[in-house]
């Protein structure tokens, strides 16, 4: 066995706090050499970052990590005795267009049914899940269709429709493409201060140095639930939250490690109300959500850090921050296609099929790096209460990847045709090889875990601290085993009397709400009168609830009194608290424009403070400030604002505002 000593650099782009010393990172054994690509000294060096990050939290001198352990855990760290679905589709895969190859990502029922949808072979609803047997179209069909397509007609056609799909590059024409310009001029991992936290963190313990430390995962597949179950390693209280439909057979016996899993429909707003809440308490948000999903939902970046001043938060995505694919769908086995990493082409197979990395590295790695940008982001909290926010990709990693790969002498030249093609993986025709299962498996370190999912095997930690014990408690188990709510701690208990509570409502419902307010208000505020007239058998009298102006102009205005109070106050306030702003000032604005167009009409005499009171004695006397007044109410009771159990909630104990709480 030998080891190599590597000085701590920090990973490039990230801060970490001052310390004395940097610690030093030792790499014992090695892993295999099966690709052209130096991927298990990737993997060894992706976790080594970890490794120091951890160290330096923890002040130790020196990082170990376990080459081969390192490797091996970009396979599965844990390992089913029972055979289990596969990760993929049957239909995901590299096609040959008519000028190149393209893969087609059709894990997901939604990105299937895009890509089927522009091949003209249906919209995909025939076609079963991810580890499930296609009742629909076959792989034959898909690749004729295919075939008379442009490589990169196709890959365009498919994003547009909401799918996922990359056209084969080389390393050259990556570089020279926009969205590779723009990769290449970013770091690794691109950080931002943001706000400081009101109360202290968490500082956890010796040996597990994030213990009451709670991490909110709204990751998918692989390379954000891996940064949080690195975490979990390290004692994090990590929520895993997926939405009801979301399943991801192959992979959640691997990813759950250490998590508790809960479900939440986040379009649902009672639902979305919980899922506030629970970031509202969280310290760490890791999140690889398609882009503007948050900001759809009503957590917005400002809104998050308004709710959650101190928040690390860590993004991972496809292509992003910049460039013109920074919103682009995108995922391990397609990033290699468009980066030039599959590149098989030769002078004498010009044609070649593409050739996986005979692991998903880019996915791995960059989990590995997102950890460690949170460890020390959490470092840097713990010091100073500042927050930090924190985007890595998998394009970027890609490049580390490919960096490493012309340090060691075997890259082409950019633009060239490769001389020397990768080392092919097992099965060739899906461009991302499939787990290695326990017999396979090369002899190391597991110990035995109970599981819902069964007896399971799980990998010793592929890096050492000194005094920190890396290893995840919590079993894995399917999506959803659990309830969507944080461990209880004993800062929980005495707090419950005198907490604010957080009830959110989507920004985009509240223009919405606001008008309905408005017109309904106009509708409805000359009812009261009618009714009552008809039921004294008086004749109704005509203050022009419907045809004047000035009680249009009171309801709009009231309309727009709301909406921007509401905004205003929501990120300040509970649910309660803006309601009981808005409705004041609503009502003010109403009797201010109606006001204003009646002395502007001739309909009523100034003084203006003389007409205003008459107008609000008729208001009164008639039952319609009763309308205007109630109804705003009423519709926020309804599913298009909190519905009415997410107002009452508003006083529950669990929807606190973590900004008003001891963490």
């Amino acid at each position: 066995m030998t080891a190599a000593a590597v000085p701590s650099g920090g990973t490039p782009g990230a801060s970490a706090p001052t310390a004395p010393a940097a610690p030093a990172l030792e790499v014992h054994g090695q892993g295999p050499d099966d690709s052209a690509y130096p991927v298990s000294a990737f993997a060894a060096e992706a976790v080594g970052e970890f490794a120091l990050a951890v160290a330096e939290l923890v002040g130790a001198p020196t990082a170990t990590v376990d080459a081969a352990l390192a490797r091996a855990w970009f396979t599965e760290a844990v390992r089913l005795r029972e055979p289990g679905p596969s990760p993929w589709n049957p239909l995901s895969t590299d096609y040959r267009a008519a000028d190149g190859w393209v893969r087609l990502h059709m894990n997901a029922p939604a990105h299937r049914a895009a890509a089927l949808g522009v091949l003209g072979l249906g919209d995909g609803d025939n076609a079963a899940g991810v580890a499930g047997t296609v009742t629909g179209p076959d792989r034959d069909a898909v690749a004729a269709a295919a075939r008379t397509w442009r490589a990169l007609d196709l890959e365009e056609a498919v994003i547009a429709a909401g799918g996922c799909a990359g056209a084969l590059r080389s390393v050259g024409e990556w570089a020279a493409h926009p969205q590779g310009v723009a990769t290449a001029a970013q770091p690794l991992v691109v950080s931002t201060p943001t706000r400081r936290a009101e109360v202290p963190w968490p500082t956890g313990t010796p040996d597990r140095p994030l213990a009451g430390v709670r991490v909110l995962d709204l990751t998918r597949v692989i390379a954000g639930p891996v940064a949080t179950r690195a975490l979990a390693l390290l004692g994090a209280d990590v929520l895993r939250v997926d939405p009801p439909d979301w399943d991801e057979p192959g992979v959640t016996h691997d990813t759950t490690l250490g998590k508790r899993c809960a479900r939440l429909d986040a379009h649902d707003v009672e639902r979305a109300s919980t899922l506030a809440a629970l970031l509202a308490e969280a310290h760490v948000l890791v999140h690889g959500l398609r882009p503007g999903a948050l900001d759809s939902l009503g957590l917005d970046a400002d809104t998050r850090r308004a709710i959650a001043p101190g928040l690390v938060e860590v993004q991972v995505s496809a292509y992003g921050p910049s460039g013109p694919w920074a919103e682009r769908r995108g995922f391990d086995s397609v990033v290699q296609l468009v980066t030039g990493i599959a590149d098989a082409r030769t002078d004498l197979d010009p044609d070649a099929t593409p050739h996986a990395l005979p692991v998903q590295a880019l996915d791995h790695a960059t989990g590995w790096f997102a950890a460690a940008s949170a460890v020390r982001g959490i470092a840097r909290a713990r010091e100073t209460g500042e927050g930090s926010a924190h985007h890595l990709t998998l394009a970027r990693t890609a490049l580390e990847l490919q960096r490493r790969k012309d340090a060691r002498g075997t890259s082409p030249t950019p633009g060239a045709a490769a001389t020397t093609p990768p080392v092919a993986p097992a099965t060739p025709a899906v461009s991302a090889p499939p787990m290695t299962s326990a017999a396979a498996a090369p002899e190391l370190p597991t110990h035995p875990m109970q599981s819902p999912l069964g007896t399971v095997d799980v990998l010793a930690a592929p890096f050492a601290v000194d005094g920190v014990r890396a290893e995840a408690l919590t079993p894995p188990r399917p999506l959803g085993s659990d309830p969507a709510d944080w461990h209880a701690t004993d800062a929980d208990t005495g707090r419950r009397r005198r907490e604010a509570r957080v009830i959110r409502v989507p920004r985009r419902r509240v223009p919405v709400w606001a008008a309905l307010s408005g017109l309904g208000v106009w509708a409805l505020q000359g009812v009261p009168l009618t009714v009552g007239a008809a039921i004294i058998g008086e004749p109704v009298p005509d203050p022009g609830w419907w045809t004047s102006p000035i009680w249009a102009a009171g309801a709009a205005a009231q309309a727009l009194a709301l909406w921007l109070t509401w905004l205003a106050l929501s990120r300040v306030t509970s649910i309660v608290g803006v309601l009981a702003a808005t409705l004041p000032i609503g009502m003010l604005a109403h009797f201010a424009a109606a006001t204003a167009v009646a002395l502007a009409t001739g309909a009523a005499a100034p003084p203006a403070l003389e007409a205003g009171f008459t107008l609000l004695a008729l208001h009164w006397a008639s039952g319609a400030a009763l309308v205007a007044s109630s109804l705003p109410i009423a519709l926020m009771l309804t599913p298009l604002g909190a519905g009415s159990s997410g107002l009452g909630r508003s006083t529950a104990p669990r929807y606190a505002r973590r900004g008003r709480r001891s963490r």
